[in-house]
Parts: C-alpha cells; sequence; structure tokens
C-alpha cells in the first residue's frame, strides 16, 4: 500500500497552500470567524476556482471525480493554515450524501462544485448519541413529506441553501432535502470552541424530499458518508499539527528565559521531539486510511467503517496531545487570542467531538461484538 501522495496531489496541496498562506494570520482568522458568513468569502471562491469545491463531485455535474487522495491533500492544506472555510462540511460530506442516495437534484450538485452554495447535515439531537436513531420523524410521503423535531450543532446552517437532514418515517431512517429557507424553520445561530458557526434548527411541519431510499439502505448511505468525512477530517488533524508542532519549535529556537533561548534547555527539547513523534505517527496512520478508502474505491474489499472509527480514535486522541502540548510550550501567550497557535489548539479540539466524536467510534467497537480484536490498522 502506498502512503505518499502523488505529485498532482502534492502540486493540488502546494496550490491551495500557497493561496491560504498569503491571507491566513489569527488576525485575519478572527476576522473571518467574524464576519456576517463565518469565513472568507473571496478565499472560499478563490480556492473554488483552484477546484476545491469540485473534488467529490462526478463529472456530470462539473465536478473533478476526484479520489481520496486529492481530498487528503486539499484538507491538509486546510489545516496547515488553520483555515475556517467550509469545505468538509458544507461540500465535501453533503456530496457524498447526496450520491450515496442516487436521487440529488442536478442543481444542488452543481451549484456545490462550482463554489456557489453550501449545504449543512442535520443529524445531532439534543439528549441522543450520534448512532442512535433520529427523534425527528417524516410524515406522509411521495411530495408531500414533512418534518418535525430539533437538530443541534448543525455545521454552518446559517448560510447553507440547503439543509440534508436525517428522520425516522414509517418505513425508518430516512435523509431528507430541505430548503434552507423553508416554512416551519426555526434557527437559533452559535459557535463551537473554534470559531465555527453552528446552529440549532426546529422543524415544525417543514417540507421535505426524501433522498434515495428509507430504511437499511438509507442508513447505510448515512453511515458510508460519514465515514469517509471521518477519515477526511483527519487530514485537517495532521495539518493542524504538522504546523502547529513546527510553530512551537521556533517559539523555542527564539523565546529566551535567563539570558539564553528555551530550546537549550534539554527538557523543552525532549518535549519537542515526543511532538514530532506524536504528528509523523498520526500523519502515517491518516495516510493509511486514505489509501485504504481509495483500495476500497477499486476493489471494493476494505472495512470503510471500521477503517475510520480506528483512525479517528488514534488521531483524535493525538490531536488533544499535540493541542495541550504546544500551548503549554508556548506559555501562558499561547491561550491568547492574537498567537496563532491558539487556533490551532482549538481547532484540534474540536476535531476530537466531529461525527459522534470518540466515544461514538468506541461504541460502535463494542456493538460490533469484536472489541478483543485488534484494531484494523495493526492487521493490515
Amino acid at each position: 500500500m502506498d502512503l505518499t501522495l502523488n505529485e498532482d496531489q502534492e502540486a493540488f496541496a502546494e496550490s491551495i497552500d500557497d493561496a491560504l498562506a498569503r491571507k491566513y494570520t489569527a488576525e485575519f482568522r478572527g476576522k473571518a470567524a467574524a464576519s456576517d458568513v463565518g469565513w472568507d468569502e473571496k478565499l472560499f471562491s478563490t480556492l473554488a476556482e483552484i477546484g476545491a469545491s469540485a473534488l467529490t463531485i462526478d463529472e456530470e455535474h462539473d465536478g473533478l471525480d476526484a479520489g481520496a487522495g486529492e481530498v487528503y491533500a486539499a484538507l491538509y492544506a486546510l489545516g496547515q493554515n488553520a483555515a475556517i472555510e467550509p469545505f468538509l462540511d458544507g461540500v465535501y460530506l453533503p456530496s457524498w450524501l447526496l450520491s450515496a442516495s442516487g436521487s440529488a437534484p442536478d442543481e444542488v450538485l452543481s451549484a456545490l462544485a462550482a463554489g456557489e452554495a453550501i449545504a449543512a447535515v442535520a443529524h445531532s439531537e439534543p439528549g441522543r448519541v450520534w448512532d442512535a436513531a433520529p427523534a425527528t420523524t417524516a410524515t406522509g410521503d411521495g411530495s408531500k413529506v414533512t418534518l418535525s423535531g430539533t437538530k443541534t450543532a448543525v455545521a454552518h446552517a446559517d448560510q447553507a441553501k440547503w439543509l440534508l437532514v436525517t428522520a425516522s418515517g414509517d418505513a425508518g431512517f430516512g435523509v431528507y432535502l430541505v430548503n434552507g429557507d423553508a416554512e416551519g424553520i426555526t434557527r437559533t445561530d452559535g459557535r463551537t470552541a473554534d470559531w465555527t458557526r453552528v446552529s440549532r434548527v426546529t422543524f415544525e411541519g417543514t417540507p421535505a424530499t426524501l433522498l434515495g431510499s428509507a430504511g437499511d439502505q438509507g442508513r447505510r448511505a448515512f453511515d458510508a458518508a460519514v465515514a469517509r468525512a471521518r477519515i477526511a477530517v483527519l487530514a485537517e488533524a495532521v495539518g493542524l499539527m504538522d504546523r502547529a508542532s513546527k510553530v512551537t519549535v521556533d517559539y523555542l529556537k527564539s523565546r529566551k528565559q535567563f539570558g539564553v533561548t528555551l530550546s537549550t534547555f534539554q527538557a523543552l527539547v525532549h518535549r519537542a521531539a515526543d511532538l514530532y513523534a506524536e504528528v509523523e505517527l498520526a500523519r502515517s496512520v491518516a495516510l493509511w486510511a486514505t489509501a485504504s478508502l481509495e483500495r476500497d474505491a477499486q476493489t471494493d474489499d476494505t472495512d470503510v467503517d471500521a477503517t475510520a472509527d480506528d483512525a479517528f480514535v488514534y488521531i483524535a486522541q493525538a490531536a488533544r496531545v499535540v493541542a495541550e502540548e504546544v500551548v503549554q510550550l508556548h506559555g501562558g501567550i499561547g491561550m491568547t487570542f492574537e498567537t496563532p497557535i491558539s487556533h490551532y489548539a482549538a481547532r484540534l479540539t474540536s476535531i476530537e467531538q466531529s461525527y459522534g466524536g470518540v466515544a461514538a467510534a468506541r461504541r460502535r467497537v463494542l456493538k460490533s461484538g469484536s472489541p478483543l480484536t485488534a484494531p484494523t490498522v495493526v492487521r493490515s
């Protein structure tokens, strides 16, 4: 299994990194997060022109139909700059879910590919774990389905043109397409610890359209799309850890105490070496999961769900270790909004909670009946 990006993927990552590096500072990220949309619209358009928004959409809808390697390249570059532009939750995950349904409207996929709009996936509910059946209900059939219920922490719902909402109907679990301005929607906007916009969205008799089929087939399509997202977010985590550790090493080489730089203290050098090891191990696991996904697309012989859970748990834990360590090595200044390292640490900490978080991944392993089986990362 090849765990390296090819020349085209490396070049794609460099082009995105170049576009981001010209602008991204802690001050720029703060202003982008505080803007009306929650990110920088011009930069989002620039990245869309490079092809970042078209990666996961097929050519029939003006996409690039790219593989997991290209997604890794894009998200790694976004992570290196702690970029807040919503490609994963606003474009990639919705497009995977729409494509898996087999009944996505052409205009939705084409708009996502062009970077003209984003969509939001609404699944989490108050008081319910990630893998539970939705309490949100779907009533009716055909073109007269309505949704009722509440979703929480819906990323970028305030700017989404469409919502992809999970709900339980007569036929079981289903994913429903809802216009962002449909009647019966009440939205309360907020943000997470890393300044990502999220909303609590309540539906009261909101008109919706079922995507694909309800029941087991609908649940499998949703789980498959989220498993791809759990693998994709690992690339962003590695990019964040990589740049955060380098920034920290540079700080140790320049910050003086007792008349000498911090890098002259052996204990701190050892901690920096441990930091480097954490990043490189995480990089290997993320590339292994990405390569496994690429292989599954060709041979259909990979347990993508198990791969995603194994890799996510490992890297989410590493992300927290790195986040805490880079802040400690910076001292008190690492907690301030004005320093770049605080933004890297905040995003790394939030990733641990993505898509049900580590707790949901561990519950799935226990539910599988094979908690004593070695993780696939060890067996492959």
